[in-house]
């Protein structure tokens, strides 16, 4: 089995936890606040959906991507990071400029949204040029590593297109379509290529599977890359390469678990399935032109589930190597199977699964996913507890 473990030196447990810390607690409050408010779904630039979206996505999946990108990057590239000292001012600008700027939404203030906006930006910035450092000691490439820097990339580009938007409100040159791209861009960009990547991976090494090459994961980098292009020549070039692209990570995942060693899925590969199957869901509503569903089958089910079940499977790792693999042939240590509390988990992918598929039609469905984060965090409480 292919080991998580960095090469050389273990990265500082405190990096990947302190940003996927403060992205557990952003997505409780992000979920809870579309269930308070059920009213934020009616219009897009709602207030309380703009926080909302913003606390899910640049503080839950953002956070959760950098965090774990700490972990994975040395092991994908074979290279130690080139400076872990960089990312502690990254984690406390990007900690402390989201929810500033989810509050200035929330209370209508526009320096708040600017000086939350730019803290995060600079805090994601560093991020980005700490990897990209890390890249250039890289001597092998692969295509999750490419899926990681195509990533990274799209985490800087997102929100300097909000920052740019925001600054057209007050300047008076705002532009619709600007605000599309922003969205697009973050969650086709940053999450579809990130987690095809980390999915490709992560599902491969957790079922044990073996035989299956990265061409395809390649081909489908292109094809959603080409599909983002595609979407500025017109809507339906742009919605076809991104089936392609969808369509071959349904193949490539069809074809890690038919080569699988291992027979029985475990909760975090059930729910990178489950929410694969929100992204066919998206995909299908959004060649329907229903965007809100689109939106909503994306965010809370493909990523809220993917994010959600990967951090099962990373966070007891890297507990585990910390706090018991030097005690390893000392003293009796727990098996890392017995880090996840997995009833826990259990219930919170069902309620985060259901959730996500009744929030377009019912209160109800906004209940279940925000109720369905607490079972997630108790989870990974219980993780670093033990």
């Amino acid at each position: 089995m292919t080991s998580l473990a960095a090469p050389d030196k273990l990265v500082p447990l405190t990096l990947p936890l302190g940003f996927i810390a403060v992205g557990v607690l952003e997505l409780i409050a992000g979920a809870f606040l579309l269930a308070l408010y059920p009213d934020a779904l009616l219009a897009y630039r709602h207030p309380v959906l703009l926080a909302a979206a913003h606390l899910l996505l640049l503080g839950f999946g953002a956070g959760a991507l950098m965090g774990a990108m700490h972990q994975l990057l040395p092991v994908i590239l074979e290279v130690p990071l080139a400076r872990p000292a960089w990312s502690y001012p990254a984690l406390a600008l990007w900690a402390l400029g989201t929810p500033l700027q989810v509050l200035g939404f929330l209370e209508a203030q526009s320096a708040w949204v600017a000086l939350g906006g730019g803290l995060a930006l600079l805090g994601i910035m560093l991020f980005a040029l700490h990897m990209l450092f890390t890249y250039r000691q890289a001597r092998r490439w692969n295509p999750v590593a490419t899926a990681l820097a195509w990533a990274t990339a799209y985490l800087v580009l997102t929100p300097m297109l909000g920052m740019l938007q925001a600054l057209t409100l007050r300047y008076g040159f705002y532009d619709p379509n600007r605000l599309a791209w922003h969205v697009v861009a973050g969650l086709v960009g940053i999450f579809l290529l990130s987690i095809l990547g980390v999915g490709h991976k992560l599902v491969g090494m957790f079922t044990l599977s073996h035989g299956v090459g990265e061409k395809v994961l390649g081909l489908e980098l292109w094809a959603v890359n080409l599909g983002l292009v595609g979407l500025a020549f017109g809507y339906w070039p742009g919605c076809a390469l991104l089936a392609v692209g969808i369509g071959l990570a349904l193949y490539d995942t069809y074809a890690i678990l038919r080569h699988r060693n291992k027979r029985f899925f475990d909760v975090g590969v059930r729910h990178f399935l489950a929410g694969v199957g929100f992204l066919s869901l998206a995909w299908v509503a959004l060649v329907l032109r229903r965007y809100e569903l689109a939106g909503l089958w994306f965010v809370l089910g493909f990523v809220g589930l993917v994010v959600s079940g990967m951090l099962y499977k990373i966070l007891p790792f890297l507990v585990w190597t910390h706090r018991y693999a030097p005690q390893v042939g000392r003293t009796p240590v727990p098996l890392l199977k017995d880090m996840l509390p997995e009833r826990a988990a259990h219930l919170a992918g069902a309620l985060l699964g259901l959730g996500a598929l009744l929030t377009p039609f019912a209160p109800l469905g906004r209940w279940c996913f925000a109720l369905g984060t607490l079972p997630v965090a108790y989870a990974l409480w219980e993780v670093y507890r033990r």
